[in-house]
């Protein structure tokens, strides 16, 4: 007799997480109560607490240990290790908010065959778990996803598992932006649907990557990721479309010079302008000002800084 399948694979990858997973996992138990679901967490190496605290809810997770391959790459572990339906990855740090986020998804894929992916409005929360702030994200559209280069699925973004695995999964190439990457190839399998609530979390902390890093190497990312995808979709995209997305991507480079001075903030907004023609919509005039004037500005217009959004 074949054991009945759970409708949702949740996956975690961790390394050296043991200040934030036990809160993690206990909140996806909590809001898995009522749902028939799975919950993968692949400790990628951890050299700190972390695979004792796991053990600690051995009784009610699958817990992978593998040496360290990094996330991406655990993140595939957890896909192929999967049997829902539907995935969701939550990150180690990021607890989820509570069972509402599951609530009606099912009949939604069902009803959808198109449908790949469904992703929430979410809140910034900081180390402590206090809201800084809530991303209410606009309904999907290729001018704001592609063009403007926002990742609008974000935490809480539930998937099929099907066209995961048909797209290889994340692609282990990118330190930072694995994720956009994943969320452009699975557009071009089907459709992706906004949630105008808020059902998830994002941690902002010093000891994330995205934020303790930025810098030369996440800049060239920001700008690779676009052009490598604009290279080998096989999807129709205007000329339009590809040169904004393009512009976007090296405004959204040369910003990272408020994080790092090796990041060659000027040539970057030089080359958005010359493909937007006019001023990009992922840079504010206060922010251009500041790369402009830099080195100076990080004596002369200090203040701007503060205009920095998270």
């Amino acid at each position: 007799m074949v054991a009945n399948l759970p409708t949702f694979s949740v996956i975690t990858p961790v390394f050296n997480g043991e200040k934030f997973i036990e809160e993690t996992i206990a909140s996806v138990l909590n809001a898995c109560k009522g749902v028939q679901f799975e919950y993968i967490v692949i400790d990628d190496g951890s050299t700190d607490n972390t695979g004792s605290l796991l053990e600690r809810f051995s009784d009610k997770i699958t817990i992978i240990s593998q040496q360290n391959q990094g996330e991406s790459q655990s993140v595939n572990v957890g896909i192929e290790s999967s049997r829902g339906k539907y995935l969701i990855v939550v990150s180690a740090d990021d607890p989820l908010l509570g069972s509402e986020i599951f609530m009606d998804v099912e009949e939604l894929f069902t009803q959808d065959p198109s449908l790949v992916a469904i992703y929430p409005d979410w809140q910034i929360i900081d180390a402590a778990g206090a809201v800084l702030e809530v991303k209410n994200l606009p309904d999907f559209t290729e001018e704001d996803f592609l063009a403007k280069n926002l990742v609008l699925p974000g935490p809480g973004t539930i998937f099929r598992r099907a066209a995961a695995i048909k797209i290889g999964g994340r692609r282990s190439k990118w330190r930072f932006v694995g994720d956009y990457d994943f969320w452009l190839r699975l557009s071009d399998e089907g459709r992706f649907l906004h949630r105008n609530r808020v059902l998830a979390q994002w941690r902002h902390h010093g000891e994330s990557t995205s934020v303790s890093a930025r810098g030369p190497q996440m800049a060239e990312e920001r700008i690779t990721v676009i052009s490598d995808y604009l290279n080998n979709t096989s999807r129709s995209i205007s000329n339009r479309i590809a040169r904004i997305a393009q512009a976007n991507a090296y405004a959204l480079a040369a910003r990272l010079i408020f994080f790092s001075t090796e990041v060659p903030g000027k040539r970057y907004l030089m080359k958005s302008l010359f493909l937007r023609r006019s001023w990009p919509e992922r840079l504010r005039p206060a922010e251009g000002l500041y790369i402009v004037l830099h080195p100076l500005s990080r004596f002369l217009v200090y203040p701007i800084r503060k205009l920095i959004t998270r």
